[in-house]
Order: structure tokens, then sequence, then C-alpha cells
């Protein structure tokens, strides 16, 4: 358990992508989010040799579009690799994270320090499938009393926003049940 004095600090930065960004690359149908999150799983695997090593860069390097020479030490314990991060993940997923990091490095002092590392990817915020309902009861269009929420039904990516949605959901549910009873 970290007593948050390791010597190392870590974040997560997420991308969302939707059928807008994988269909146009062949990934169509309802698993297009899971091939698409596939396809880059195993873009980065071979990147590092095929081993449990992760494909890295320097941060800075990552947002100005250059190789790292070299890695400093991570905590990552299979190791990483150095790799071309900002061209091994697909151009919409780098793009989103080159300006996120550039406005995080405006905003943030010491963002881009010349040691950060970028370590990737972390694919399995949310789930890559989405299950249907509607925009305003929020409810399963087939299976009345189903209301898809959360992570599992691919509406959250975190904590926070599942939280978020399931509040807007139960309000939703409860809002139904009283007009039934009504």
């Amino acid at each position: 358990p970290s007593k948050r004095n390791n010597p190392y600090a870590n974040s997560g930065m997420v991308v969302q992508v939707g059928p807008e960004d994988w269909e146009p690359l062949g990934f169509e149908g309802p698993l297009g989010g899971l091939l698409f999150q596939q396809a880059v799983e195993q873009a980065c695997w071979r990147e590092a040799g095929q081993t449990q090593a992760a494909p890295a860069q320097r941060l800075k390097d990552f947002v100005h579009g250059r190789p790292s020479r070299n890695l400093p030490k991570t905590s990552y314990l299979p190791g990483v690799v150095p790799a071309r991060l900002d061209q091994v993940l697909p151009e919409v997923v780098s793009r989103s994270l080159r300006e996120g990091f550039t406005t995080f490095g405006r905003k943030m002092k010491g963002f881009l320090h010349p040691e950060a590392v970028v370590i990737g990817p972390e694919s399995r915020t949310s789930s890559p499938v989405r299950i249907p309902r509607t925009p305003d009861a929020l409810v399963h269009p087939g299976l009345d009393g189903l209301y898809p929420t959360g992570e599992g039904g691919g509406y959250a990516g975190g904590i926070l926003s599942a939280a978020m949605d399931g509040r807007r959901v139960a309000r939703a549910a409860v809002e139904a049940m009283v007009a039934r009873r009504g």
C-alpha cells in the first residue's frame, strides 16, 4: 500500500473515442469498439517486443513528435521499452493526448517535466460496448424497466462519471415508477 512516500507520481489520461473514430478504420458493428481496443493493445504489445513490458515515451517527446533516446526509471514493474507511442496509438488518440498534455502544461507548472513518461496504453477505462437506452427516459428501448448505467452499461469511465450517470438514471427510474402509479 502506498504511504505517498514513493519517488514516483502517476496519473491516468483518458481520451474519448466513439464509432465516428473507429468505423473509418474498419472496426464496425456492435463490437467495433472492442475490436478497436484490441487492435490498439496488440499494436502496443508488438511495439514492446511481445512481452509484458509497456511501450513508453518521454512526455515532452510525445508532445513534440520525436523519439525518446532513453527513458528514466519508472515504477512499472514489468519494465518499459522506448517506443513512438505518438505513432503507435491511433492518430485520433495521439492528437487528443497531445492537445491535453499541452493544455495541462500551460496550466500546471512542471507537468511537462523532462523526466515525465507516457506509458501505455491503459485501455480498460470503460466498457467498449454500450447498452442502448432512450435519451429522455434512460431506459432500454426494448426492455422496459432495464436502465443501463455507469461503466458496465458503457456510459461512464470512472468513479465520478459513473456516480453522476447513476444519479441521473436513478432519477429517471423513480420518475417512471411514480408516473406508473400515478
